[in-house]
């Protein structure tokens, strides 16, 4: 296994689509603080922006670059017949699928430090240090990474069992606009507060009256736990409380994300195994 994964990384450093990613992400790291700097002079409020604000707002971003990446990555295998050939010279199936699971999840966490070295180097003399506080930070940040290591698993299992490459991009994609969209929409509902301020008109005193209305859309009870539960469980639900350091399972985000990486890498090499590759 360690020739197939010392050939996967050499492939990796030449891989246009890695450091096309790379770029994106240095390129993006050094340009939001500034891009927020910038606006913070011209609309001055009294909250001014800080640095906590998007630290972690790349997770989005990644999410789809990760996609691509797996699909790009582990589809040129397919297409050039490298899978086929490494299979003929005797490397054994769950070696070759775990080859392009560690290197595939090493680049999209160097995707991730590609944004954050470039955000804190920027950022720093701009808005000065993170006033979260360094336990909080390395929690979220941790959360991230283990989320990071779950998502490489997930595009890789479709990258590793869609031999077609166009294929395989294009359903990685769409499902991580879906798990994006989904997180967005549990995030949202968990959000609602319980209470609105209606005005309502008096005729009596003749004049608008404020007064506090329940809000129709609020969870309580077990529908709120369970809208919870699932907003913890899937990765679109993570990203979203991460990017809002909003999670109040947070603890718990990182023992689900290694759960989804240990069964999404299982199915993968039982279906890998049994993958026709004439």
């Amino acid at each position: 296994m360690g020739n197939l994964l010392r050939a996967d990384f050499f492939r990796l450093w030449r891989s246009k689509s890695f450091w096309a990613c790379m770029i994106f992400q240095v390129g993006t790291g050094a340009f939001v603080p500034v891009s927020c700097y910038l606006y913070d002079l011209r609309h001055p409020i009294p909250h001014s922006q800080h640095l906590d604000a998007e630290f972690l707002n790349f997770i989005p971003f990644v999410c789809i670059l990760f996609a691509l990446f797996c699909a790009l990555f582990i589809g040129t295998d397919y297409s050039d017949g490298s899978m086929r050939n490494k299979l003929l010279v005797g490397h054994r199936r769950w070696e070759i699928y775990l080859s392009h699971l560690i290197t595939c999840t090493v680049a999209c966490l160097l995707m991730c430090v590609g944004y954050l070295l470039p955000y804190l180097a920027v950022g720093t003399p701009l808005f000065g240090p993170l006033e979260t506080d360094m336990g909080t930070v390395l929690a979220y940040l941790g959360a991230t990474l283990v989320l990071t290591v779950a998502l490489a698993s997930v595009y890789t299992i479709l990258a590793m069992l869609i031999p077609n490459r166009a294929v395989s991009a294009v359903v990685a994609l769409v499902l991580s606009f879906t798990l994006l969209i989904s997180g967005s929409y549990l995030y949202s509902y968990l959000n609602y507060p319980p209470t609105y301020t209606q005005m309502i008109y008096n005729p009596v005193l003749e004049e608008w009256e404020e007064k506090e209305a329940p809000y129709p859309f609020y969870l309580e009870g077990t529908k709120r736990e369970v809208f919870q539960l699932l907003c913890d469980v899937t990765p679109g639900g993570q990203i979203m409380q991460c990017v809002g350091w909003d999670a109040p399972n947070l603890p718990l985000l990182p023992v689900y994300s290694a759960a989804l990486t240990v069964v999404t890498t299982g199915a993968g090499l039982w279906g890998f195994r049994r993958k026709d590759l004439n």
